[in-house]
């Protein structure tokens, strides 16, 4: 008897509210997430000695580079081919730790935490359940995509991602000013940044909280992201079109990116026809987006948040599948909205681990040197997960109507 109320009285503890701001927790949701953020530190600090290639073949030069050039002081030189604004991190780095590999892949965790509370606050503005968001967030630091990105590779695509995250929910929140606020910040840090945009465009067709006036912050905030680095004497010609010689790096219609160039036999290191096919992969890709763009501008819909999220997802997936030159790490968004699709609407929670199936199985090439599946096979996955969300969508859109 006397155990029994001991445990009702441990119930009672466990389930006590106390209300953060507007969202009322309970003590159990507390100690949850806390667990949730340490121990989701300690995976990622048990895979911080990994030294990815791409660590000890750029990063780790990158940052001898920096400390022979004075810190802050080697922005007045081209040392890397990254923008401006994680250079300054990199600068900054260089004088707080003398463990690079460490503090690097520290950057990109505390942004894997920036980009959980992100999606927690995205999905209870929608769905108005503290549950579901926790696990949401408990998602996004349990990705295997998110944890091998930066604490395994050392890669730092959560950033721009995070800053995306933080934009939609700045969007849900009818604050067309701050949502591109947020990205144009996210496109200061990385080019990809670009796979939002069209759907930010077809918002603004459906008059739907993004204003025409708002674009600009995208240049706007790349712009002034440059700025440090060219006052420290880098060439603002050069900083400013990094983006197009980036571009120009690789010549390959994909990089290990499971999608179209991959059916056509243009994956690294074959070239059949890289130049042609990626040229017309370019206006395949605009035609597509035209489609969707024209169907959904015509049509009268209620645009309510699955339905956003879901276009979200739709047109992002579409960008990485029809764009040619897409490395291996270029579904790192569509993974996180994926997750928001997911727990918005539970019964697409297989498509989420689809996408993650997608990642892990197109970073491996890479990270350990071994195809576990063909390319192609892998590409034909990832189409028919196209497929299913593009039907989804055409879905809600109906049910959705006026």
């Amino acid at each position: 008897m006397g155990k029994a109320m001991k445990e009702r009285n441990f119930d009672k503890i466990m389930f006590c509210s106390i209300k953060i701001k507007d969202i009322t927790f309970q003590v159990v949701d507390l100690l949850f997430i806390l667990c949730l953020f340490v121990f989701g530190f300690f995976i990622r600090w048990k895979l911080m000695p990994i030294e990815s290639a791409d660590y000890f073949g750029f990063l780790e030069d990158w940052m001898r580079q920096i400390r022979e050039g004075g810190g802050f002081a080697s922005l007045g030189c081209q040392i890397s081919n990254y923008t401006s604004p994680y250079m300054y991190i990199m600068c900054l780095v260089s004088y707080i730790s003398k463990n690079d590999l460490y503090a690097l892949k520290l950057v990109s965790v505390l942004f894997d935490y920036v980009a959980a509370v992100a999606m927690f606050s995205i999905l209870y503005r929608l769905t108005g359940k503290v549950r579901r968001s926790v696990l949401g967030m408990a998602a996004v630091l349990l990705s295997p995509t998110v944890i091998l990105d930066g604490a395994y590779w050392c890669q730092c695509d959560i950033i721009y991602s995070a800053f995306i995250l933080w934009g939609l929910y700045r969007l849900f929140q009818k604050d067309s000013r701050g949502c591109m606020i947020f990205v144009g910040i996210a496109f200061a840090f990385k080019q990809q940044t670009l796979f939002i945009l069209p759907f930010l465009v077809i918002l603004w067709l459906k008059e739907e909280t993004v204003r025409f006036r708002d674009f600009v912050y995208l240049p706007l905030l790349y712009v002034l992201g440059a700025v440090p680095a060219w006052l420290m004497g880098r060439d603002l010609k050069e900083l400013l079109l990094i983006y197009v010689d980036q571009s120009g790096t690789y010549p390959w219609g994909t990089l290990e990116y499971p999608n179209i160039y991959a059916l056509l036999g243009e994956a690294m290191p074959d070239m059949r026809h890289a130049g042609e096919v990626s040229g017309a992969g370019i206006f395949m890709t605009v035609i597509l987006l035209g489609c969707l763009a024209y169907y959904l501008y015509t049509k009268k819909v209620r645009m309510g948040g699955e339905l956003v999220v879901t276009l979200a997802l739709f047109t992002v997936a579409l960008c990485v599948y029809c764009l040619p030159h897409m490395h291996d790490r270029y579904g790192f968004l569509v993974d996180l909205l994926a997750i928001a699709y997911g727990f918005i609407n539970r019964k697409k929670l297989p498509v989420m681990c689809g996408y993650f199936v997608v990642s892990i199985l197109t970073f491996m090439p890479y990270l350990i040197a071994v195809h576990l599946v063909p390319i192609q096979y892998l590409a034909l996955f990832a189409l028919g997960l196209l497929v299913y969300v593009g039907y989804d969508l055409q879905r809600q859109i109906k049910e959705n109507s006026l």
